[in-house]
């Protein structure tokens, strides 16, 4: 039995391989403004002496091209023997890897390394390894495929809001993106003033209405979105809390929870136990409109 994730019939692992790609290219080169001509007789970076190896740098370059490196494997013809997936995978990552190291020496901001570009060809040769070795392994393939097809809406739209869904998941990190945005407001006075209490519950229920609804459509079943939403919106609060604590003071983080965003939050839970009965085709506009 194949898996759906290296059927050539499902665009899942080509939306995760173009996520991946899109991620790889925004680290690695935002913020994308002041690039400057380079000076007469630059070497090209891999010919340029006296680089040094950073663990740190080095470790972060390798795991941010193992999803990668996965996502190509997966998205690779089956019937290709597993030597010949990994080396193309492992291939084109690197190639992506030297061209962006590249154009990073017309980023002062940025530093080409030649341990960046050999980080990110073992990052990406892991992932296929992981990949290749999955697949091979039939009770995983078919626990997978069962999973799959008892819980998820069929064809290509199911494929692409699970991608939009673990996307929004890697948003999280991000401590300022709702749903649990948490940045600092200078005054906490300011939080009971009317009008921020009003911004603040709109802003937060409707980041909760949107993904309970988005969750609740790439469900099979309707008393499958509830349980989804549980475990999304619990996953959120985990990466978020971890991102916060890791980049803000402690501050800003326990000031978070303002009256706006509790409310924010028992508002938006209390609509969508109402919204999870309307059928389908409105659920789905009432989410294009969030949008």
């Amino acid at each position: 039995m194949t898996s759906p994730v290296a059927s050539p019939r499902s665009a899942f692992p080509l939306w995760i391989t173009g996520v991946c790609v899109a991620i790889v290219i925004y680290a690695s080169l935002q913020p994308f403004t002041g690039w400057t001509a380079l000076a007469p007789n630059t070497r090209f970076f891999l010919w340029q002496p006296g680089q040094r190896w950073m663990p740190r740098d080095f470790s972060f370059n390798f795991f941010a091209y193992v999803p990668l490196g996965f996502a190509l494997a997966a998205s690779l013809p089956s019937s290709w023997p597993a030597a010949r997936r990994v080396g193309v995978s492992c291939f084109c990552a690197s190639l992506l890897a030297l061209t962006l190291e590249t154009a990073q020496m017309w980023l002062p901001t940025r530093y080409a390394s030649t341990f960046d570009v050999l980080a990110n060809a073992a990052g990406a040769l892991a992932g296929a390894v992981i990949t290749v070795a999955l697949l091979a392994f039939t009770p995983v393939v078919s626990w997978i495929e069962r999973i799959r097809t008892a819980l998820v809406v069929p064809g290509a739209s199911g494929d692409l809001q699970l991608v939009l869904l673990a996307v929004w998941l890697l948003a999280q990190t991000n401590p300022a993106i709702p749903l649990f945005a948490a940045t600092f407001h200078p005054g906490q006075q300011a939080a009971y003033e009317p009008a921020v209490i009003v911004v603040e519950f709109a802003q937060t229920a409707a980041a909760l209405i949107g993904i309970g609804l988005f969750t609740d459509l790439t469900m099979r079943k309707r008393w499958l979105g509830g349980i989804a939403l549980v475990g999304v919106v619990s996953a959120a609060a985990v990466i978020k809390t971890a991102a916060a604590q890791a980049v803000l003071t402690p501050v800003a983080w326990e000031e978070w929870l303002r009256p706006g965003h509790a409310l924010g939050l028992a508002g938006g839970a209390f609509a969508l136990m109402m919204l999870f009965w309307l059928p389908r085709r409105a659920k789905s506009c009432l989410r294009a409109l969030r949008c």
